[in-house]
This record gives C-alpha cells, structure tokens and sequence, in this order.
C-alpha cells in the first residue's frame, strides 16, 4: 500500500465520527460526556491495521460504512416504537438509506426534492387549514350556509376543561411534552415525545349571531403559549390554552341536524381547526415570501443536479458542458437483462 494512500485513508476515517455522533444522538439520544473517541477509534483502527498487514487497510476503514447502516437501521427500529410511527415510515427507512450510500450524491439530492415536493403536495392538517382560509370567504353566522364554512369572532365558555397544568378552567387546551438536548457548541433542541389535545364544545360570536362548535377532533392551531408552560430537567412542558374573549378564526362544517345547527369537523376535507385571528393575519402576509423561498430552493437544487451530473471541460479558453446518460451514470447496462 503506498503510504499517502495510507494516511489519507486515515484522516478520512475520523470523519466517520460525525456520521457516529449523528447516528447517537438523533436515533438513540445518547448525551456523550465526551465526544474524542467517537474520531480517534476508526482512525486508530486504521493505524493498527497498516502496522500488522497494509493490505487490509481499505477494508478497516470501509468498514465503518455497514457498521453506520446496521447502526441506522437498528436506530430506526427504536425510533419508530419510541414515537409510534407508522411501520411504512420505518420500511421507507429502510430502502432509503442505501439507495443513498449506493447513488451518492444523487441519491440524496433526489429524496431532498421528494420530501420538498411531498410536503407541498400533500400538506399536513395545519397547513390545509391555513390553505383553505386564504381561498374561503369569511361567513356571518346569521345567514351560514351549511358545508364547508370560515367564520371568525369571540368564544364563549360552555363548560370548561381544566388544563393539564395549574388546572386552569378554559374551552381547551394543547399540552406538550418536548426532550431537550443540548450540543457542545451549547445550542439546544428539542423532540416532542406525547401531546395532548383536549376541547369542550363552545361557541363564537360573529357580532350576527352566534353558534355552537363542537370540540371532538378539533386542531388548536398556533395558539399563544400559557404562563404556566415550565422546564424541568432535560423536559419542556408547554401549555396553549384555548380561552374565553379570544378573537379567533374557525374553519369546519356547519351541519343542521334536529333543527340545530353546529359546526363540527369536515370528514371529506378532513379539517376542523381554530386559530387566534392575530395569527392567521400574520400568516397572510408571510405566505407569498414562503412560496418564494421553495421556488428557488427547488431551481437551486436543479442547478446543482446538473452540475453534478455533467461533464465540465476546458479547451482553449472555452467551456464546454457534456452530460451523461442516466445508463452510464449508474452503469445500469452491467445490471438489466436488456439494452437501453
């Protein structure tokens, strides 16, 4: 083995210490008081390798890689049972990441847009609600037609709930439990582990009239963070109470049954949330800079596409661009049974 061959191999070993750190923290959410070993041990094993037998020093430093995947996916097992995610998340896992070890760097560049292009054309409850206030028009309650409905004015307490912190009566309250870690650089993060939601029917008032909401399957949305909301040890604990006199927004549908007409969750749109009025508002005026943003991240990530994906070459002061067919940039002819 040629010796700068050796020691690059070497130093590129340590990197695998941040992929290790990576792997520890966001998948096991192990706090290392030390973080040392994690760069000196694949170098060192590389060391000890070229001291006994040079031949083998490739493979102590390649070996990091199935040790990081059997690590990922032993990883994503724990993840997917401590957040009870769905176990086609953790089979998407699964494929994922070695399609990303094999196609590297295209390979991530593709999931990068997927998961862009996934979250704007399937948006989560949040942001269908937003999406459908910018569409909707505003109802009065006193001449509602039934369906899919906006309306905005003050609640009013029916019965109240007692929060899940200081018991404090109010129409509802959203009530999270968050992990916090901190990195060495003192930067902290934090994961959500439980949430709870939890409405009684109230009902709001247009200045036309009033109604009846109910609170199964309603989404507090955006709501302003108790006082009562506290940190105690590696744990955050915030409250969003849903009160009485708040100036709110509210999209669902407004059925009529036994002469009595409530709004209450719209199954085929499958949105039923309320937010503070202030908040919707100022959402209105971000949106279009939001938009903005994921036009150009998506053109950005083209551009780099193409630039990986093409041959640069430079002749006599001029720039000559090639680009390579998708057969011979994955050597796909040595793979398929037939030509492409």
């Amino acid at each position: 083995m040629d010796t700068v061959f050796i020691v690059f191999l070497t130093i590129f070993s340590s990197a695998f210490g941040l992929f290790y750190y990576l792997v520890l923290k966001s998948l096991y959410r192990v706090k290392l008081p030390v973080l040392w070993p994690l760069f000196i041990i694949p170098p060192f094993m590389v060391v000890i390798t070229a001291i006994v037998d040079p031949g083998y020093v490739p493979f102590a430093c390649l070996v990091n890689f199935p040790i990081l995947l059997v690590l990922m996916l032993i990883g994503g097992v724990v993840k997917a049972i401590r957040s009870k995610n769905s176990i086609w998340g953790f089979i998407v896992f699964i494929v994922a990441m070695p399609l990303i070890m094999i196609t590297w760097p295209y390979g991530i560049i593709l999931i990068t847009a997927f998961v862009i292009l996934r979250e704007i054309l399937t948006p989560n409850s949040k942001n269908t609600f937003y999406e459908l206030q910018g569409v909707l028009p505003t109802s009065k309650i006193r001449s509602l037609a039934m369906g899919l409905v906006e309306i905005s004015g003050k609640t009013i307490l029916i019965e109240p709930v007692l929060s899940a912190i200081k018991k404090v009566p109010c129409i509802g309250y959203l009530y999270k439990v968050d992990a916090i870690s901190t990195d060495k650089n003192g930067k902290t993060s934090y994961n959500t582990i439980s949430k709870e939601t939890v409405c009684n029917p109230f009902q709001i008032n247009d200045g036309s009239g009033i109604i009846t909401v109910s609170g199964d399957h309603l989404e507090l949305i955006d709501l302003p963070e108790s006082k009562y909301s506290y940190s105690a040890g590696d744990r955050r604990f915030q409250l969003f109470l849903l009160e009485e006199n708040m100036n709110v927004l509210l999209i669902g549908k407004a059925t009529n049954r036994n002469q009595q007409v409530f709004i209450e969750k719209d199954p085929s749109k499958d949105v039923f949330g309320v937010a503070t009025y202030e908040h919707v508002q100022q959402w209105s005026l971000m949106r279009p800079l939001q938009k903005s943003f994921v036009k150009y991240l998506l053109i950005l990530i083209a551009c780099i596409s193409v630039i990986l994906t093409c041959e640069v070459t430079v002749q006599e002061n001029e720039l000559f661009f090639s680009f390579t067919s998708l057969s011979e940039l994955f050597n796909l002819k040595e793979v398929l049974p037939f030509n492409l």
